[in-house]
């Protein structure tokens, strides 16, 4: 080779190099997200996202990739209602989507397992843990969000556990026969097992149903004692541990999910999951407050004992079967195998059920 085509080479060589470094890098673009609940910031699962998973998201997009991320709120109602939430998403009303599965118990029946297993962890970490082992053990919980409602699930929320805000006092199963409990319609079943007279009431009627002798007892959270502030009303919370549920979780519309760049897609998904964490620590801390919030306000806690509530949990001791075989016969999910996964991962964390319920 001569020198003269060396120096060629080498001059379009050059040439390639400074090509390649003068191309200007993608630009940075903003991303605005519609995310909306039915509920408001008084519900810990608005809470958790509203600060972590919004400004974690806005904060490691930016940091990672240099696009901006905006949300514009719609919660409280503001542009979904509780019961809206999943057809919002679907129809690409809203972008994200924070709502409680139970309102949904037909269209996300297989969704509302946790719902189906009472007395089960009261400690929200366990319960997150071992919802979201059930979740990537089953494929149709997912295949039912993406393909017939077009959405992803992003994160899992836990709730407090569930106990009874009540007019009496009670110390066992024998003190709730005849008397009048509400609930939300899947957990109805905790109370009608043991002889409870049940009812379906909503959040603005509590106060009321209370005061007017409407109902005795309330299957719901410590907290919302003091957020309805029923001191006066229905001063006894009676500890029976039904159990934290995780049926709370962050959903995301799967078009415009699609629409992402692959690194934003990727930072959603790493929050969400760095989300479920955040929120069992937050729950928990969320009990222990409440539990000094109501004491100091007069209410009068009763921890319900061990042998007291084995006896409430024999009681329901056929029921989930019942129940998981209906859904296995009539609506062909995978309900027994979602609730036997959910008591394997419970007990590899180390909870041991009052009862062996019979799902076989």
């Amino acid at each position: 080779m001569t020198n003269a085509m060396r120096k060629i080479r080498l001059a379009g060589c050059v040439g390639i190099i400074a090509v390649m470094f003068s191309v200007p890098p993608v630009a940075a673009e903003k991303f605005n997200f519609k995310i909306a609940s039915g509920h408001n910031a008084s519900w810990h699962f608005i809470q958790i996202t509203q600060t972590f998973f919004m400004p974690e998201v806005k904060k490691r997009v930016k940091e990672r990739t240099g696009h901006d991320i905006e949300f514009t709120e719609g919660f409280a109602g503001a542009m979904v209602k509780p019961t809206e939430v999943l057809e919002g998403l679907q129809s690409g009303i809203i972008d994200i989507g924070v709502f409680c599965v139970c309102h949904e118990g037909q269209k996300l029946a297989l969704h509302n397992f946790p719902m189906y297993l009472p007395f089960g962890p009261t400690d929200p970490a366990i319960s997150i843990k071992a919802t979201r082992k059930v979740y990537d053990s089953i494929p149709q919980l997912h295949q039912t969000l993406e393909k017939t409602y077009g959405q992803k699930q992003l994160a899992l929320i836990p709730f407090e556990s569930y106990n009874i805000i009540s007019r009496i006092p009670m110390h066992g199963p024998a003190d709730a026969k005849g008397r009048k409990i509400s609930g939300a319609g899947p957990n109805l079943f905790w109370v009608e097992k043991v002889g409870a007279l049940p009812l379906t009431i909503t959040g603005p009627e509590v106060y009321t149903g209370f005061q007017s002798g409407l109902m005795d007892g309330n299957v719901v959270f410590v907290s919302i004692m003091d957020t309805l502030k029923l001191y006066d009303v229905a001063p006894y919370m009676i500890k029976i541990g039904f159990g934290s549920m995780t049926i709370t979780p962050i959903h995301v519309n799967l078009r415009r999910f699609n629409r992402l760049p692959k690194e934003v897609q990727d930072i959603l998904v790493e929050v969400g999951r760095d989300t479920e964490a955040y929120s069992a620590k937050y729950t928990q801390d969320m009990i222990d407050k409440y539990d000094g919030i109501i004491t100091k306000n007069g209410a009068k806690i009763i921890t319900v004992d061990e042998a007291g509530r084995k006896a409430w949990a024999q009681a329901l001791q056929e029921t989930p079967g019942e129940i998981a075989h209906k859904f296995d016969r009539e609506s062909k999910i995978p309900m027994s195998e979602a609730m036997k996964a959910y008591v394997a991962a419970t007990e590899a964390e180390g909870y041991v059920w009052p009862v062996r319920y019979k799902l076989d």
